[in-house]
């Protein structure tokens, strides 16, 4: 469990059963005129346990924002590289394969048409044409 903040919290479990936070020994100040860096961190601990969260959640936030930023800049530049990709991609082999299937489709159903009249005038005694 961690400790409070203030020393003299008394927390209640039950209606008849009273637990007292103990807290632990205090260093003594009273041989320095000035404090120090190390008692000033003493004292100031829970504070700085706060400003560093803080601190660490106000870079942590940063840093997402920046790297949602970057990230929305290369989808953007991706975006417009990619159009004219696509663009490219439709004119140059996509439009090309249609016409030349096209073209292998329609010869493809004149032989056969071809192939056909001659198969059935043959077989009707017909002269040809």
């Amino acid at each position: 469990m961690k400790r409070p903040a203030n020393p003299f919290t008394i927390h209640i479990y039950e209606a008849n059963y009273v637990v007292k936070h103990i807290a632990g020994p205090r260093h003594s100040t009273w041989a320095h005129r000035r404090p120090n860096m190390a008692q000033g961190l003493i004292r100031a601990r829970h504070g700085l346990v706060q400003s560093s969260r803080v601190a660490v959640f106000v870079v942590a936030r940063l840093s997402y924002m920046i790297a949602r930023i970057c990230i929305g800049v290369v989808r953007g530049i991706r975006l417009v590289y990619d159009v004219p990709i696509r663009l490219l991609e439709f004119v140059f082999i996509t439009l090309p394969l249609f016409v030349i299937g096209l073209c292998f489709l329609l010869a493809t159903i004149a032989f056969v048409w071809g192939i056909g009249d001659a198969l059935y005038r043959s077989l009707s005694h017909l002269p040809h044409p």
